[in-house]
């Protein structure tokens, strides 16, 4: 299974980023400042392994209604996102909420009445060990669960919800495009 997804992530091209590139998912949410291990959103390593991205999220979406939102990470070529990492309703900030309270479908959010605020996340990703280019992409869902890692929500135990994972190739078959990059990690030989 490693080697499909290393052999998918250096048989395409790499996506030209602009170091301390935006990526906006138009009407839903932006993200920035990204950092891996505590350097940039460019990094070179020498294995595989779990890494740590660190960014600055702004999720404002007036069209979602009282939906429950969720901004999900992955790497390129899998079929399901590594991680959930944001929770909530339209706007990001306003601490934290117990959203769907009662229901087979509780979770902690965000659920800011007033407008949206910048809000850092931090969560793991982790790449294969052989040399390879690995994209960090980042799409929206809409599975009533998901993950807050703000510095609040990390305080908190949360389980990862599978189902909220699975949305990564939801409308799109081949997961979030280049359009979606949010940074880079290259395996070194």
């Amino acid at each position: 299974m490693n080697d499909d997804k290393t052999r998918h992530g250096q048989d395409r091209p790499t996506t030209a980023r602009t170091p301390g590139a935006v990526m906006t998912e138009p009407s839903r949410f932006t993200i920035r400042d990204v950092r891996i291990d505590g350097r940039g959103d460019v990094v070179t390593v020498r294995r595989g392994g779990a890494y740590e991205v660190r960014f600055a999220l702004l999720h404002d979406c007036g069209g979602c209604g009282n939906a429950i939102n969720q901004v999900i990470v992955g790497l390129a070529g899998e079929d399901r996102a590594q991680a959930s990492v944001w929770n909530g309703k339209q706007r990001s900030g306003g601490g934290l909420r117990v959203v769907n309270s009662g229901t087979p479908v509780e979770a902690l959010a965000e659920d800011n009445p007033g407008p949206a605020e910048w809000v850092e996340i931090a969560c793991d990703i982790v790449v294969p060990d052989a040399p390879g280019v690995h994209e960090i992409r980042a799409r929206y869902a809409q599975a009533y669960q998901g993950r807050l890692m703000t510095p609040e929500g990390r305080a908190v135990p949360q389980p990862e919800y599978p189902d909220v994972l699975g949305w990564w190739t939801v409308d799109r078959p081949d997961g979030p495009g280049p359009e979606s990059t949010i940074g880079t990690i290259v395996v070194g030989d």
